[in-house]
């Protein structure tokens, strides 16, 4: 007596059904979070500015002199009234740019009694999703908000 084994190879259309789904996977683990990690460097920088400006503010006030801070070539800094730099440069994050900047922000200027010189608005841009942020410095507050 023979037994017969059910041997059975595998179809070329179970293979393209595996590599189909295969693709699908990595495509959706590649491009979705590269729109996450956008969206949050964007969130992250316009948080840095606001609270660059709002740290910029607080020193005027404490070491009783004008503050101001430089926005050029995507990248800020905090300087005093003689031009030397408090802390360091931030570099905006990639992909991320000044879109525009009102004159309240070339430079932006704190005065010792915590209020801006002028007032004005920044906005940011993400270039591979187009989403932008706007900081507003209100002059009579010298505070800067997200909008």
């Amino acid at each position: 007596m023979i037994l017969e084994t059910g041997n059975k190879g595998i179809t070329l259309i179970e293979v393209l059904v595996v590599v189909a789904i295969i693709s699908m996977l990595v495509f959706f683990s590649v491009f979705f979070p590269h729109k996450a990690i956008s969206r949050k460097n964007l969130d992250n920088a316009a948080k840095f500015v606001c609270e660059m400006l709002n740290n910029a503010r607080m020193h005027a006030m404490a070491q009783h002199q004008t503050i101001q801070v430089v926005f050029e070539n995507n990248s800020c800094g905090m300087y005093t009234n003689d031009g030397s730099l408090i802390g360091k440069i931030y570099k905006l994050p990639q992909f991320i740019i000044i879109k525009e900047k009102t004159d309240g922000f070339s430079p932006a200027e704190f005065l010792p009694q915590g209020t801006a010189k002028q007032a004005g608005h920044l906005i940011l841009e993400d270039t591979t999703t187009k989403k932008t942020k706007t900081i507003v410095l209100y002059n009579l507050t010298g505070k800067a908000v997200i909008k």
